[in-house]
């Protein structure tokens, strides 16, 4: 079953990283303050990117890595996600099936 992984943009500027079977209905739950402890006190201001993945397991492995990330270099996936998903798809061994 297909999963996704989400980025958000925060009004703070930060950046939060999720996974959701129906990203459309987390980002709502983010908004009206039922998501995670993260985005109730760093209010959700718009989807950033979206990556869909072939299963939770990899969406997942994908929110970890990214998570890692510095604030650039999350700035600069969002902008340009070719590069960095060719990469972990490379070291990885995963596949991301598409971007959104």
């Amino acid at each position: 079953m297909s999963f996704y992984l989400y980025m958000l943009r925060c009004e703070d500027g930060s950046i939060y990283t999720g996974t959701a079977k129906d990203y459309l209905k987390r980002y709502e739950d983010h908004l009206s303050g039922k998501g995670a402890k993260y985005t109730k006190s760093h209010k959700v201001k718009k989807i950033e990117r979206v990556f869909l993945c072939d299963n939770r397991s990899i969406a997942c492995i994908l929110e970890g890595e990214i998570k890692k990330l510095t604030k650039d270099k999350k700035e600069a996936l969002i902008i340009e996600p070719d590069t960095y998903i060719k990469e972990l798809e490379k070291t990885r061994k995963i596949k991301i099936l598409k971007k959104i």
